[in-house]
This record gives structure tokens, sequence and C-alpha cells, in this order.
């Protein structure tokens, strides 16, 4: 269940909850699709919430779970701001004007930091609650995080053109998630190839390292 910290989010933010819902369904649902075909299809996923102790080992299905879990309250919530349901938040402002593309910025561009951020804040919790000693609790926020890269490294931008006769005299464009499904995939690609990792202490900072030095060197997109 829902540790006392989240709950306290939840009684803050009772309108982001049902994004919240959608979000942890969305989770389980990919889940499922990427897992059809192999031994462990997330099956075990359905009777407990998504953000329970769904897999308590330190496994690769365990990265995949955390990671598309933070992932998918992102996307949630994000897809919430822009269609206009979160008094809290709406399209992003931030890209407006003329970009040097020569195209207007205009529409609804997905508001992206803001579900990023309640995600960070009301996911991670979790794990920071544990204290930055516990090896695990690194390796969950590291797994958390490469889900939610996921979607920032492939924000994308949509245009629609205006003009007599589906000419292009104006470009409007604005920038948008990519599809969950993308997401889903880019994650059970970094999944197929999580590494694993153990945690050692460079100068007073705890960080995660390969286990064996022959894998590849750990960058923030990656799992563990």
């Amino acid at each position: 269940g829902l540790i006392q910290r989240q709950v306290q989010i939840c009684k803050r933010s009772v309108e982001v909850m049902d994004a919240v819902r959608r979000g942890a369904q969305l989770a389980i649902d990919e889940c499922q699709f990427q897992f059809r075909n192999r031994r462990w299809n997330c099956s075990t996923l359905e009777s407990m919430p998504v953000f329970g102790k769904v897999v308590t080992q330190g496994t690769r299905e365990a990265a995949f779970v955390y990671a598309i879990s933070a992932a998918s309250v992102a996307f949630a919530v994000t897809r919430a701001c822009s269609s206009g349901e979160l008094e809290k938040c709406g399209c992003d402002h931030n890209v407006h004007g003329v970009s040097p593309e020569g195209f207007q910025w205009s529409g609804c561009s997905d508001n992206i930091a803001y579900g990023v951020a309640f995600s960070q804040s009301f996911v991670d919790v979790r794990e920071r609650s544990k204290g930055q000693s516990s090896s695990r609790a690194l390796m969950n926020l590291h797994n958390n995080e490469a889900g939610r890269k996921a979607i920032l490294s492939h924000m994308r931008v949509e245009c629609k053109c205006h003009g007599v006769s589906g000419s292009c005299e104006v470009k409007t464009c604005w920038k948008a998630m990519p599809p969950f499904r993308k997401v889903g995939n880019i994650i059970k690609e970094k999944f197929d190839g999580a590494t694993e990792v153990e945690q050692r202490k460079v100068g007073t900072t705890k960080v995660l390292v390969p286990r064996n030095s022959q894998f590849k060197p750990h960058t923030d997109e990656d799992q563990s």
C-alpha cells in the first residue's frame, strides 16, 4: 500500500488522484504487453497496487516495474494537465512565439515538467523515506528516473498547416509526449540490456557502479 507521506500527497492533491489511478493501470497494461511472451508476464500485478511490493527482489523485472510505474504517473498527470482536468496545471506556455525554423508555437504543448515533478514527489518518496544509505532505494530511484527520461528524451514536435487549399502559409506546432507504447518499448529495450549494479562510495557520495567491470558504463537512462 501507500506510505504515510504518499497518503498526505493524496489528501493535498485529490484532483490529481484520478490521473494517478489511470497511470497505475497504464503501467500494468503496458507491462503485460511487453512481457506477454515471457515466463513472468506481470500477471502478479493484477491483485495488488502497482506501487506496492509488486517485485521485492533486486531483479531486472523489478527494475522494469519501477521504471514503467514512474513513467506512467508522469505520462498520465501530464495528459490530465493538457486536457484541462486539473486546476493546478495546464498546457506548457514556456514554448511560445516563432521558432528558429520559422513556425509558430501554438496549440497545447504537453506540460511534461509538471508531470515529471509530480511523479518525482509521489513515486520517489517511498524510496527517499528509506534514506540514501539503502542500495535498494538508490537502485529504485535510479530506475524511476530512467522511466521518466524515456518520456523526456523522446518529446516530439507536432505541427498543423494553415492556408488556402491545404497550403502551408502558416505552420503552428506544439510539443507532445511520445505514445506510451513507445515509452514501454524504450524501457523494455533498456530492461533487455539491464546491468547488475552495486553501491560504492566515491568521496562522500554513494553511487551505483556495474558489479562486473566488463559491463558497459552505467548512464542515467539505463536500468539497474
